[in-house]
């Protein structure tokens, strides 16, 4: 059976986007510096090409993690898709642009805003140098990647935190901002500012507290409760220093799970209503499902439906 289109809202969203490799459990390709270091500067050649930013990212040995906006289309001028054509191909821009027709030029214009194709280029270059590199056949991802739609501000900034948390809910460090293939390490070193949307159109800043500090804060009470019997959390004493440098006190964050990274969209009750009327009327969405409660009500998720019933044309 042919799988679905996927959707793809044709507003400017964020996205939570989510791919992992193929193989066996135990295989964590990622872990190699040269192969992390490789993807990294394939995602973000992409990221600089795409008309995308970046909120969020997290590699994991298997797996990797981004928040990334996408804007709504608009239409480019000539000198303007000129300059992403050079950007794409290079010195050879011309010679690889020399033929296209106005309608070359408009599909090129498309895919600049287009999730889709982002996802194509990051997932597909990475792919065939690793299996050049390892002389390796077959797929490298395991699946499609995912892509939940964040509806509101709300969902933006939990999902936020549940990626840059990925590292201490696996173990591996102890701190968030330890672990380096984070966009939690990045901020706090001041690293790749270019790339990353600024913090104060994510969070809004509590009384007296910087933007920054409330980020933090939010990170580590966040990270400090397990969302499940066995999982790794920030340590009381680690959170207790932050604590006294400032931090708010704790919320109740308490099962950052699947409707994270599953699912259609994520967001209050009236905007995934409204999205999920939207699917109805196009006829995309044809079971009697309603928004699904998460975290206590704070916040709601449309489930992914079975091709049969979400058929996006």
């Amino acid at each position: 059976m042919p799988r679905s289109a996927r959707y793809k809202s044709s507003e400017s969203t964020f996205y939570h986007l989510l791919n992992r490799v193929a193989g066996e459990v135990t295989d964590y390709p990622f872990q190699r510096p040269y192969v992390a270091r490789r993807f990294l500067a394939v995602f973000e050649f992409y990221l600089r090409l795409y008309f995308c930013r970046l909120a969020s990212f997290s590699l994991l040995g298997n797996h990797y993690h981004a928040v990334v906006y996408v804007p709504q289309f608009r239409q480019l001028d000539r000198p303007q898709l000129h300059e992403r054509a050079r950007l794409r191909f290079g010195r050879l821009w011309r010679l690889k642009t020399r033929s296209w027709k106005d309608s070359d030029w408009s599909r090129f214009n498309q895919s600049l805003f287009d999730v889709s194709c982002f996802m194509q280029h990051v997932n597909g270059e990475f792919s065939k140098w690793y299996n050049r590199r390892h002389r390796r056949r077959g797929p490298f991802w395991a699946e499609r990647f995912k892509n939940p739609e964040l509806l509101d501000r709300e969902a933006l900034q939990r999902t936020i935190l549940y990626c840059e948390l990925n590292a201490v809910r696996a173990g591996l460090v102890p701190r968030p901002e330890d672990y380096k293939l984070s966009s939690a390490h990045w901020r706090w070193r001041g690293k790749k500012s270019d790339l990353l949307i600024p913090l104060e159109e994510l969070f809004d800043p509590l009384a007296q507290q910087t933007v920054f500090c409330t980020y933090r804060s939010l990170l580590y009470h966040y990270g400090a409760v397990a969302p499940r019997e066995g999982q790794r959390v920030i340590a009381a004493s680690i959170l207790q220093q932050e604590q006294q440098r400032g931090f708010a006190p704790p919320g109740l964050f308490l099962q950052p799970f699947r409707f994270f990274t599953d699912g259609l969209a994520l967001g209050s009750h009236a905007l995934v209503f409204r999205r999920l009327q939207q699917y109805r009327q196009k006829g995309w969405y044809r079971r009697r499902r309603h928004p699904i409660a998460q975290l206590d009500g704070r916040l709601f998720s449309l489930r992914e439906q079975r091709s049969h019933a979400f058929c996006p044309g």
